[in-house]
C-alpha cells in the first residue's frame, strides 16, 4: 500500500523541482541592493572627480590671470579671479569669495613660513611680547607671513580654496561624515609678471 506522502511525491514533486517560477525574484532581491550600491556610489565619486577638475582647471586659469597686471574689466584684481574660477566652474562648481584665499610672498621659498621674531627666552616658539618682523603689516606676529590680496608685480601669490559641495545623491553620507558634504580642496602658486611695485604695508 502507498502512503499518501510518496504517492503525492510521485505526482507532484518532479513538477516542484523542475519548476522555476519565481527564481528571477529571488535572484533581483539578492542582486539589487549590490548594484544600487555601486551605481547610487559611482554617482557621488564621479560627482567629487568632476568638480576637483573643474576647480583645479578654474584655478590655474585664475591665476594665469592674476600674474598680469590687467584690470580692464572694470573689476577688482580680486573679482575677476573669482569670477574666472566661476566661469569655469560649468555651473556645478560656484565658489564664494570666504572659500577663495590668496597669500603674497616675497618668494617661493617663504610660502608658509613664520614672521620672524627675537625669541627672548629660547624655547623656539614665539611669546607674546617678543619682538618680531611684521611682514604681513597687519600687527600681530603670524605662523604664515603671506598677507592677503592678489599681490603686485615680481611677488608670489599662493591661491587657495575649499569650498564645500553635497554629494549627488548622498549614498556615501556615511563614510564623510558630514551631512552629505564634502570638501573640495586646489592651491597653485605663481610668480606675477614685473609691472608694478613690490610688498609694501
Amino acid at each position: 500500500m502507498i502512503s499518501l506522502s510518496r504517492l503525492y511525491n510521485r505526482k507532484f514533486g518532479k513538477e516542484f523541482r523542475d519548476c522555476d517560477r519565481g527564481a528571477f525574484a529571488v535572484e533581483y532581491a539578492f542582486a539589487m541592493p549590490v548594484f544600487l550600491s555601486l551605481l547610487l556610489g559611482t554617482f557621488d565619486l564621479a560627482g567629487i572627480f568632476f568638480g576637483t577638475i573643474l576647480l583645479e582647471g578654474g584655478l590655474r586659469e585664475a591665476a594665469r590671470y592674476g600674474i598680469t597686471g590687467d584690470l580692464s574689466s572694470g573689476l577688482s584684481k580680486e573679482e575677476r579671479i573669482l569670477e574666472t574660477i566661476n566661469n569655469h566652474g560649468a555651473g556645478y562648481v560656484r565658489v564664494q569669495q570666504s572659500e577663495l584665499k590668496t597669500l603674497v610672498y616675497s618668494d617661493f621659498d617663504a610660502i608658509g613660513d613664520p614672521e620672524p621674531f627675537v625669541d627672548a627666552d629660547g624655547n623656539n616658539a614665539y611669546d607674546v611680547g617678543e619682538t618680531f618682523t611684521d611682514l604681513n603689516c597687519n600687527g600681530n606676529w603670524d605662523a604664515d607671513a603671506g598677507f592677503d590680496g592678489a599681490g603686485n608685480g615680481s611677488e608670489v601669490v599662493l591661491y587657495t580654496v575649499e569650498h564645500e559641495k553635497k554629494l549627488i545623491t548622498g549614498f556615501l553620507a556615511p563614510i564623510f561624515g558630514n551631512d552629505d558634504t564634502y570638501t573640495l580642496k586646489a592651491s597653485v602658486a605663481v610668480r606675477n609678471e614685473p609691472y608694478g611695485g613690490g610688498a609694501s604695508c
